[in-house]
Order: structure tokens, then C-alpha cells, then sequence
């Protein structure tokens, strides 16, 4: 398993060159990458990859950007577009993706169902929706991990509760991953703490199944009243295993990326620039890794002034 620098989930607005060059600067060893922003701002994919090789980092994972919860026509809309993005990502080398699913019902969008019916028009959305999805991401070599919202707050609305843990993906969910063996779980520390779970539970269908793994830890100890942005760095409180998790992932032989997401309400990183973010978001990953970090050494030369990693081809990046 690798380190990859993901700017959005500590709150970072970057382009995928500031985001490529901030990972090659802090020392991560991969680097995850927003494909829509990407694509619509008509960036060439390969010359971002090939910034990538020069500094020698891998891909890592993208965002699902497809709005596949709400109405059919977003969803046949972004349906369309994802064949696009998925082809960029092959070219960067990001072969996994990853969206959370329900933890509620949804009677907003079936109106009227009982509460069987309701169950089982729920099921379907996930199946049917997420099942095209895997589809053209299958043609693109990608795969889809399934993420939980753990936290209690995420399940006020009308809904009864449906997968607001990961022991419940096979439950519900079993089926998608039958028809689509690229589907998998995007295993969440933060989300195992908020579910209440233990690590194991992330490993529903076997760590071979994990895609993607997001660490952060929890700022909030009561589950019953914590919010989803109520999130620390790796290691912080203590209260989410995110050392646990990754001992085991890698003792069973995981081989993806690692992504701290720990939100833009983050209070550790509140008024650093973005190499200072992203240099505290590494080592706060070092601290929970299981056994040493190898910092990423195939890139530009790095040399230590001050108690600080300088790059020797890398201008400053701006402050956002």
C-alpha cells in the first residue's frame, strides 16, 4: 500500500498541476486526482502524466463524479460524460474509484412506497444505478469501492435504516458485487468508528475487495451526536483505529492507495499553506503506518535545510 495526496479532502481547491507538484513536495509516494475538474478545464491528461513519471509518482484514486442518488436525468447526464473521465484516469493511472451509498431508505425518491417496497426500490436504485456504473468503469480498468456514512447524523431524514455499516453490504448489497466483480468496499476508519464497527467489518468481502482506503481520525467521541466534518488527523484522538487498520491491511498484502481525509475542518490545519498542509498531512500519516513511510524518492532531488524537505526543481506553490 502507498501514500497518495488527495488536496480536496483537506479542504484544498488546487489544479491537477499545483496538486501533482504539492505531492512531489511534501514526499507522497501517489496522487489522487479530481477527473471532471480535470477533463472540463481540457488539461491533457498525458502531459499531467507525464509530470507525474518526471517526479516520480504513481495513481492514485479519483472521485466518482457522477450524481448517481438523485434524479435519472443528472444521472443519465453525468452517465454519458463518465466514459470520458474514465478514459483520462486510465491515461493518468488512477484505477480506482469510489462513492458511499445509502444509509437510509429513500421515500423522497419513491413517494408513496411502504416500507417493504421502499426496502427493496432502494436495493434496486444501488444495484441497477451502480451496476452501470461499474460497467464503463470495468471497460476503462477502474474499479468501485463502496464507502458507509457511519455517523448517526447521517440517518435523520424519512428513511428507515438500510447500509450505515459495512457488515451490511453483503446484506443489501451482495448482488452488485456478484455482477460486477470490480465492485469492492472503499474502507474508511473514520466510518468504522462512527458505525460503531470493528476493523474486520471493512473486510466484508475480503481485503482482495478493498479499493480504496480513506484514515482520519474522530474529534468527537459521542456517536450518537457527531457530526461527518467532526474529524482529526491520523492518530490525533485515538479514537478511530487508523493504526489498527492499516497493520492489518497490510498484513493481509493490500496493495492500493492510502488517503487521509480528514475534511477542510480540520483544526490541526487551519492557517498553514498548502505545502505545510500537505507536509502535516504526511506525517500524520507517518505516525499510524505500520512500519516505516519510504518517502517518495524517485522524483526531484530532495535535501534538508532547516528542519524542512526542499526540492531542488519545484518553484513555491501559492497560498491557499
Amino acid at each position: 500500500m502507498y501514500a497518495s495526496w488527495n488536496a480536496r479532502a483537506v479542504g484544498l481547491e488546487l489544479t491537477a498541476g499545483e496538486t501533482v507538484d504539492v505531492a512531489a513536495q511534501a514526499g507522497f509516494d501517489a496522487v489522487d486526482l479530481l477527473l471532471r475538474d480535470l477533463v472540463e478545464s481540457r488539461v491533457d491528461p498525458q502531459s499531467v502524466r507525464e509530470r507525474m513519471d518526471e517526479l516520480g509518482l504513481r495513481g492514485g484514486a479519483w472521485p466518482l463524479p457522477v450524481h448517481w442518488r438523485g434524479n435519472p436525468e443528472q444521472f443519465a447526464e453525468d452517465l454519458r460524460d463518465l466514459p470520458r473521465y474514465a478514459r483520462a484516469a486510465a491515461t493518468l493511472g488512477l484505477q480506482r474509484t469510489g462513492t458511499w451509498v445509502l444509509p437510509e431508505t429513500a421515500p423522497t425518491l419513491f413517494p408513496g412506497s411502504e416500507s417493504d417496497d421502499l426496502l427493496r426500490r432502494t436495493v434496486r436504485l444501488h444495484v441497477e444505478r451502480l451496476g452501470k456504473i461499474a460497467e464503463i468503469l470495468a471497460d476503462h480498468g477502474s474499479r468501485l469501492g463502496l464507502e458507509i456514512m457511519g455517523p448517526a447524523s447521517a440517518r435523520r431524514g424519512p428513511g428507515a435504516t438500510f447500509v450505515h455499516q459495512y457488515h451490511r453490504l453483503t446484506d443489501q448489497l451482495g448482488e452488485l458485487r456478484d455482477e460486477h466483480p470490480n465492485v469492492g468496499v472503499l474502507v474508511d476508519a473514520f466510518h468504522l468508528f462512527a458505525a460503531g464497527e470493528e476493523i474486520e467489518a471493512g473486510f466484508v468481502w475480503g481485503v482482495d475487495s478493498v479499493v480504496w482506503v480513506h484514515v482520519a481520525d474522530s474529534a468527537n467521541p459521542d456517536r450518537l451526536r457527531m457530526l461527518d466534518q467532526e474529524r482529526a488527523l491520523p492518530g490525533e484522538t485515538g479514537l478511530a483505529d487508523c493504526r489498527g487498520l492499516l497493520k492489518r491491511l497490510a498484513e493481509q498484502g493490500y496493495d492500493g492507495p492510502v488517503t487521509v481525509e480528514p475534511l477542510k475542518h480540520c483544526r490541526s490545519l487551519q492557517g498553514l499553506d498548502t505545502l505545510a498542509t500537505a507536509r502535516r498531512t504526511l506525517a500524520s500519516l507517518q505516525t499510524v503506518w505500520p512500519g516505516p513511510l519510504d518517502a517518495n524518492t524517485s522524483g526531484p532531488k530532495r535535501f534538508k535545510c532547516d528542519d524542512q524537505t526542499v526540492t531542488s526543481s519545484s518553484a513555491p506553490l501559492p497560498v491557499r
